[in-house]
């Protein structure tokens, strides 16, 4: 990654801008550090466009009220997973020759949309009249009347718990000309209607009202509750009728709907380029920016700068320098980038793990899950999710990722000898976990002394490459001596050959005196001691290393498992009733343990590598390449060269 600084003429900036878009290879630097320096300040001023910005946010979002509304319409069968529709640069700006006429399509569909929010909210308030109404049907005086000239007419309602005879009784002992009618009665509440004198309101008001009486309103209503749900149903009718004549205009047709995507993807694209006047810094004649840009890519960028007379200088970072991390794989490690995606990106100094680990991941997860059935199974429902749905991003690198993982377990399933279990028998083309289960665990430790192994030596290399040798020696190769002495010392005899563990006695003598020396060499003051508590870090190893033995326990878990399936569903017998109960069985039990292992080898292989592996050298952090790009939802833009 390239340190890029770029001044040009004001009137060549939207060309320049637009084609480095196009390119996206260019990430602009935020240049408010400038602007506090007084030099600066004095002569330049912060690019920015926040009244395009705004217009353009504006326009996106009608843009995609106008889509959304005419996908909710359509007919068209939407997709699982939504992907981008592959376009040429010349198919998509020959769809935008006439961008007037394609606004204000964009705008009379938005006006239709409008229409139809309105009459949908007005149908939602018929509904709910509807149903406050329905309770008062009994109820035959009109809604309106509140008093005639000796009487007071009150409704409402009281809590369904409430007496209604307890209630009029006691109405009745205050005035006996009262009358309380009860119109209905729901799980709530109970509706009812007063009648009294006016002489009287007073004294009944306050027994109703301490048996929990609530006045009801029918503001601007008219007319019995009969009379107007009738109205509103004519009304109801009426709305739903202009509804449909207004969702009738939403039915374009596939090309038309094309159009729209590409206009808001075009609309989003003028928006993020406008925003780019954030990190540009001009005079009334001249614009200046800085950014970074890969170091393969300088060349185009170099092109189009010099085609619009434009001075640049390209630099590498200096010492120190954090740059943006763009990671780059060849197409088989690219997909696992995923998982160090999901942890934490390397700092510019640091190194990719993912070459280094993808191997491992792929092999752990496949130990975990060991099964022909579930591993075929797995990396078809991905190659199928691939080519069908062609994810993007994170979801794409993924599927690739579960599909390698898929193949890495249907090849222990053969090696351990399992298909879905023991429905099938299937001899072990190397031995079967279950009958050999300690064998599996050393070889499972072993494979993590390795991985531990291997990480360690990484992070000796970047010491080496930043010209630490005596710590590359003290921090690592010295262990390599003294863990490798230590296992020959406890095994050696046994496992490698006689008198190995002599051998890894002196090993392990050797490796504790340097690990303590070297603190004394390169240690101060009391920080000359630290070698004896390194030598405590021995059980740190142990520690990680007894971590791996997950490979032996989830590859059993998911054996078992299924194997317990497979014989609940033998246990129904032979004949038909019995075929057709374990194949029921089988399903479930089978997928249930598919979902349950296939997330706990992803969980726990990722766990191996974040925790164990990059443990002993990966500090992570990074910071995203994010250059100016041309971001769109609906097109993907194919460079035509």
């Amino acid at each position: 990654m390239n340190k890029l600084s770029v001044i040009g003429l004001e009137e060549e900036k939207q060309k320049v801008l637009s084609e480095l878009q196009r390119l996206g290879v260019v990430e602009l630097s935020d240049q408010s550090d400038k602007l506090t320096d007084a030099e600066w300040a004095a002569i330049v001023h912060r690019d920015s466009e926040e009244d395009r910005v705004s217009r353009l946010d504006a326009e996106l979002s009608q843009v995609d009220t106008v889509l959304d509304t005419v996908s909710r319409f359509d007919n068209e069968k939407k997709p699982l997973f939504a992907s981008r529709k592959p376009m040429t640069e010349t198919e998509y700006a020959g769809l935008l020759q006439k961008p007037d006429v394609i606004r204000g399509e964009v705008q009379s569909l938005a006006s239709k949309v409008e229409q139809w929010n309105e009459k949908k909210t007005e149908e939602n308030t018929i509904v709910s009249q509807q149903a406050a109404l329905t309770p008062w049907m009994a109820y035959e005086l009109p809604l309106e009347l509140a008093a005639t000239k000796t009487v007071r007419v009150m409704y409402g309602v009281i809590p369904a718990v409430t007496d209604a005879e307890a209630l009029r009784k006691a109405v009745t002992e205050v005035s006996e000309e009262t009358e309380v009618q009860i119109l209905g009665k729901d799980a709530e509440q109970q509706y009812l209607s007063i009648l009294c004198m006016k002489a009287d309101e007073d004294a009944v008001t306050d027994v109703v009202k301490s048996m929990g009486f609530t006045p009801t309103s029918f503001k601007g209503l008219t007319g019995t509750a009969s009379d107007n749900m009738v109205r509103l149903a004519d009304r109801l009718k009426e709305v739903q009728e202009e509804q449909k004549t207004l969702e009738a205009g939403f039915a374009i047709s596939q090309d038309e709907k094309t159009l729209l995507q590409c206009y808001h993807d075009e609309v989003e694209v003028q928006r993020d380029r406008a925003r780019a006047g954030d990190k540009l810094l001009a005079t009334k004649q001249a614009f200046y920016f800085d950014g970074w840009v890969p170091a393969e890519s300088q060349e185009e960028v170099i092109r189009v700068l010099d085609a619009h007379d434009c001075w640049h200088d390209i630099r590498e970072p200096e010492k120190g320098e954090e740059t943006p991390t763009l990671m780059k794989n060849n197409s088989f490690v690219t997909p696992v980038e995923v998982i160090t995606e999901l942890y934490s990106l390397p700092k510019s100094y640091e190194v990719d793990p993912t070459p280094i680990f993808s191997l491992f991941y792929i092999v752990f997860f496949g130990m975990m899950f060991a099964d022909i059935g579930y591993g075929l199974i797995l990396a078809g429902l991905t190659l199928f999710a691939v080519k069908k749905y062609k994810p993007e991003g994170l979801f794409d690198k993924l599927c690739k990722t579960l599909f390698y993982c898929g193949i890495s377990t249907a090849i222990w399933g053969v090696l351990f000898g399992g298909f879905f279990g023991d429905m099938l028998p299937v001899k072990p083309l190397w031995m079967n976990p279950l009958d050999n289960a300690m064998f599996i665990l050393a070889f499972s430790c072993i494979l993590g002394v390795i991985h531990l192994f291997v990480g360690m030596g990484i992070k000796a290399y970047m010491q080496i490459r930043d010209g630490q040798f005596f710590d590359a020696v003290c921090d690592v190769f010295i262990w390599y001596v003294f863990i490798i002495g230590l296992a020959l010392l406890l095994f050696g005899d046994s496992f490698v050959a006689p008198g190995s563990g002599t051998i890894g006695k002196w090993m392990a003598i050797i490796g504790a005196v340097v690990i303590v020396g070297c603190e004394f060499i390169r240690g101060k003051g009391i920080g000359k001691l630290v070698g004896l508590w390194n030598l405590y870090g021995t059980t740190s190893y142990l520690a990680d290393i007894l971590s791996y033995s997950r490979l032996l326990a989830l590859g059993l878990a998911s054996a078992v498992i299924a194997q317990v399936f497979n014989m609940l569903g033998r246990m129904l017998g032979k004949g038909v009733v019995g075929v057709i109960g374990f194949i029921i069985v089988a399903v479930i039990g089978h997928t249930v343990n598919f979902l349950i292992n296939a997330l706990g080898s992803f969980v726990h292989a990722s766990r191996l590598q974040y925790v164990e592996f990059f443990g002993k050298f990966y500090e992570g952090g990074g910071t995203p390449f994010r250059p100016l790009e041309r971001k769109t939802k609906y097109v993907k833009i194919r460079n035509e060269q």
